[in-house]
């Protein structure tokens, strides 16, 4: 499949999860970046934008950088742009993490939201679904290969400094996003068919990766990927 396919089947999958709650919240955590742009435009299309309850969607985020929310690395304004303009959510279902704020104050603000508006198990928030990317890297959320602890944190949120630009964000750490009832990872391009297929294959040095420890509780994700990210997936 390439990119455009890969996007509508999983539109597809999650038109339907979404359905199958009926009059109940489907709580959505959702990621930045290009690929869940593309994704989230294709949702907003009119195709499927009306197939969607969207007054029962409910959406959290798995990271935020911090920077305002009009920034143009804001992974609130980029959701806000490519969906959540065009798809008629309420306000009152948008649970946006406030980069704009003091990091470590947010953190523990996002804690007590999803305390307050999600189950939980072991301490942990329950997502109807979790939607990660992957870096080049091998890096997932804002969870790095150089943070490997987070993944393991016994905080549902951390702030975490990016390895390069040391621009702080804050994230869902694993034991959040694995707490999830679905994990999905979307991933398209060929600069990421090696390393996937690294990960998939649990060929060694896989466990050096954070996307390589993300599941749901029953251990289960799934793999959205077009042609060029599988190429080398058997």
């Amino acid at each position: 499949m390439n990119a455009d396919e890969t996007a509508v089947a999983l539109a597809e999958s999650l038109i339907s999860k979404i359905k199958a709650r009926k009059n109940s919240f489907f709580n959505l955590a959702v990621s930045g970046g290009s690929t869940p742009r593309h994704f989230f435009s294709l949702l907003a299309t009119e195709e499927f934008r009306k197939q969607i309850p969207w007054e029962n969607v409910r959406f959290f985020w798995v990271d935020e950088r911090c920077v305002e929310p009009t920034h143009p690395e804001s992974n609130f304004g980029m959701t806000y742009d490519a969906l959540l303009q065009n798809a008629f959510v309420p306000a009152s279902n948008i649970f946006r993490m406030k980069g704009e704020d003091i990091p470590e104050n947010e953190a523990q603000r996002y804690i007590r939201i999803l305390r307050k508006e999600l189950p939980a198990v072991d301490g942990f928030p329950v997502f109807d679904l979790v939607l990660l990317g992957m870096g080049e890297d091998g890096h997932t959320a804002s969870i790095f290969p150089s943070d490997m602890e987070y993944i393991n944190s016994e905080l549902p949120v951390e702030v975490v400094v990016h390895p390069v630009t040391r621009q702080k964000r804050i994230t869902l750490t694993g034991k959040s996003i694995n707490n999830a009832r679905e994990v999905v990872v979307l991933i398209n391009g060929a600069a990421k068919a090696e390393l996937l297929k690294t990960i998939i294959n649990r060929e060694p040095g896989f466990e050096k990766y954070p996307v390589a420890h993300v599941h749901n509780y029953q251990g289960e994700i799934a793999f959205y990927l077009d042609k060029d990210a599988a190429g080398f997936v058997s």
